[in-house]
């Protein structure tokens, strides 16, 4: 078996190949340029409830988890659902169907958990069923909420216009009653 051996021309004109050259000022001012020119964009993690598609914000999202038991909590709104430890860590579990909607999660086997963080408080959400991680330009988001003539308006941070609607939710405001 032969081997190759290269000559010390060849390996220079490799290395020339691999050099890493500094940006100049005009090429650091043209990506500058076109980063400006991209639209600024949004992740956001779908679900369904009710029929309707629903998003919260992947910063605020933590984890999914499948249906599981937990502890009922006497004396608290009756979309808490209770408490549920996970990895040692109490959070709160609440039916978002009736949060918005007024009516029960129903028992099937593709509701989920979305577990939510906003601050130091973490929510588990009870959900139909997850649709998935999006990513959406800020412009296509229609934060005019006061539009919306929907019984969860308050909930809403804004509507992502297609060919079905996706309402983001503000985490904030469904646990506000946590605070208060």
């Amino acid at each position: 078996m032969k081997k190759k051996i290269l000559d010390l021309r060849q390996i220079e004109e490799a290395a020339l190949r691999q050099a890493t050259v500094a940006p100049t000022d005009e090429n650091y001012a043209e990506s500058l340029e076109h980063r400006s020119n991209e639209e600024e964009k949004l992740n956001i993690i779908s679900f369904f409830l009710n029929g309707e598609e629903f998003a919260l914000e992947v910063n605020d999202a933590v984890e999914v988890l499948r249906p599981r038991a937990f502890t009922e909590v006497p004396y608290t709104p009756d979309f808490v659902k209770g408490i549920l430890s996970v990895r040692g860590e109490m959070i709160i579990v609440m039916d978002l169907k009736k949060r918005l909607f007024g009516g029960g999660c129903s028992d099937s086997m593709s509701c989920r958990i979305l577990v939510a963080s906003i601050e130091d408080l973490k929510a588990g959400f009870i959900v139909d069923k997850l649709s998935g991680v999006k990513e959406v330009t800020v412009s296509s988001i229609d934060k005019d909420v006061d539009a919306e003539d929907v019984p969860y308006r308050g909930f809403l941070k804004g509507t992502i216009r297609g060919a079905a609607a996706i309402r983001i939710l503000d985490t904030g405001k469904l646990l506000d009653f946590v605070v208060s």
